[in-house]
């Protein structure tokens, strides 16, 4: 067994497993941040002022990568999620690998365009 480690080995692996090695990955990151999220959303027990101030530190110039990183996971993940749905139903299935690309591909330009909104809010 290779771990986690072994998910990245790009050596004898194809296109299709090198994405799921990923979905698994970003799979992680969101539900760790899930985690981190609701437990801290949770022990607050501040009044409405508090959580107003606690926002405006939280949406500033300086979170926003952080924040992008988090879309590009999430984005990834839902659009690789369809791809092995559509796989196992057998739905375009000869059409694997172009899928794993396509979904990629929107992956990106659905983060790239988040992002673009997400500096143009909290810039301008």
């Amino acid at each position: 067994m290779e771990g986690i480690s072994g998910w990245f080995s790009l050596r004898g692996k194809s296109v299709n497993s090198i994405a799921y090695s990923f979905h698994r990955l970003t799979g992680l990151v969101l539900l760790l941040y899930l985690i981190i999220h609701l437990s801290f959303l949770t022990s607050l027990r501040i009044g409405e002022e508090a959580y107003t101030a606690f926002i405006s530190t939280t949406v500033r110039p300086e979170t926003l990568p952080l924040d992008s990183l988090l879309f590009l996971a999430t984005f990834y993940h839902a659009f690789n999620g369809l791809r092995v749905v559509l796989n196992e139903f057998g739905l375009v299935y000869e059409l694997r690998k172009a899928l794993a690309y396509i979904m990629a591909l929107l992956a990106l330009a659905f983060w790239v365009y988040s992002t673009y909104v997400m500096y143009v809010f909290v810039m301008g």
